[in-house]
């Protein structure tokens, strides 16, 4: 590699003789070019901070695709191009810049600042040992004081006591008001405000705060993509064409299947085995409700709560919701046979969860595409 810093490579040059003047420009001068064309979002933030599962998010892909799709540009930097063939965003992890900053590693944030349209900092939200990530903020406002910075606050559960559970609906705004919303552990609160204190002296715009936990569907923490809208409001935002462009992979079925139904329906089974009757119950009966309004978020269906879990029972009928009642008793009694008694509680729910998921996803699919969902198809 060249000694010149850059992370959009310049396509090359035929050789000067008329034979090469006449060719078509090579497949990967090409890629290049439109490569070197697409905006940059520059991710900085340590080790395990949580940059691959923003990608995901933002790609559609899976964690370990993403991983396997960066290309290196230096030592420790590397770009990651999506789409590969003709790239509408490029991601580019200065990685290791925010866990050990030497000499060398720093020489990586000129050419970064110089190429960057968007600067998305992630920071653990209980990790207070981010003062060298605070100075190369700072230090880049400095040099570009019109450069768009995000603060992903992520991994909120790890501030979570044992009962405590995702605040729903999401509440955030990035406002101090944060640090006070009802349902929001008190030690949740105190690590987002001494997070944002560490920011506050940065000049220019003040950054967007950006609350999230995205996990793994067999973490069992509902929802895995937690603050997910937020995320891509903020992206409308800082780069609005962009995400107009990408804003169609969160509506690809198999996404919500992954990302949406399997961790609400874990979750739900995991509540529902609690052997106390009833209370584990009314707490999986929420979750599917709340999966359902998610869904239809997802695949842009407007309204609140209330408003669509009503209108997506009414679609079931009358018949589903007798039914659903009465097992739903049933497996209050079962819950008293202690061991296996709950076991088929948590199958059962973790079944009922995931049908009440994928009858949402085609109701609420067809209701998106403008058509009228078949009734027996529902049933």
């Amino acid at each position: 590699m060249s000694d010149r810093k850059t992370f959009g490579p310049e396509p090359a040059l035929p050789p000067p003789n008329s034979h090469a003047m006449s060719q078509a420009p090579d497949t990967e001068s090409v890629r290049n070019q439109v490569d070197a064309e697409a905006p940059v979002l520059w991710l900085l933030g340590k080790t395990q901070s949580g940059k691959t599962s923003i990608v995901a998010e933002i790609t559609g892909q899976a964690r370990d695709e993403v991983g396997r799709g960066y290309r290196p540009m230096t030592r420790e930097s590397r770009l990651y191009s999506y789409p590969v063939g003709q790239p509408v965003l490029r991601f580019l992890d200065t990685r290791g810049l925010a866990d050990s900053v030497d000499e060398d590693a720093a020489g990586d944030l000129e050419p970064a600042r110089e190429q960057a349209h968007l600067l998305l900092v992630v920071v653990r939200v209980d990790d207070l040992d981010i003062g060298e990530l605070v100075h190369i903020v700072a230090d880049t406002r400095r040099h570009s004081r019109q450069l768009p910075v995000i603060v992903a606050q992520s991994c909120l559960h790890h501030c979570y006591g044992a009962q405590d559970r995702h605040p729903q609906p999401y509440p955030f705004d990035g406002s101090d008001e944060d640090l006070r919303r009802a349902g929001i552990p008190e030690a949740l609160g105190r690590a987002l405000f001494a997070q944002r204190r560490m920011f506050a002296a940065i000049r220019g715009e003040s950054p967007l705060y950006l609350p999230l936990d995205f996990t793994r569907p067999e973490q069992g923490i509902a929802p895995a993509d937690y603050g997910a809208e937020r995320l891509w409001d903020l992206l409308d935002q800082t780069l609005p064409k962009v995400a107009d462009r990408l804003r169609r992979n969160p509506s690809d079925p198999q996404l919500i299947r992954t990302k949406v139904i399997l961790p609400w329906a874990t979750a739900a089974a995991a509540a529902n085995a609690v052997p106390v009757p009833v209370a584990g119950g009314l707490a999986s009966a929420s979750m599917q409700s709340a999966l359902v309004v998610q869904i239809a978020h997802r695949l842009g269906c407007a309204g609140d709560w209330r408003q669509l879990w009503t209108e997506f029972i009414g679609a079931l009928g009358a018949g589903f919701f007798a039914s659903f009642g009465g097992s739903w008793l049933a497996q209050q009694v079962l819950k008293l046979e202690l061991g296996w008694g709950t076991a088929v509680v948590a199958s059962w729910t973790f079944a009922v969860t995931w049908a009440i998921g994928e009858a949402a996803l085609y109701y609420f699919g067809e209701k998106a595409a403008g058509h009228r969902p078949e009734p027996q198809v529902l049933h």
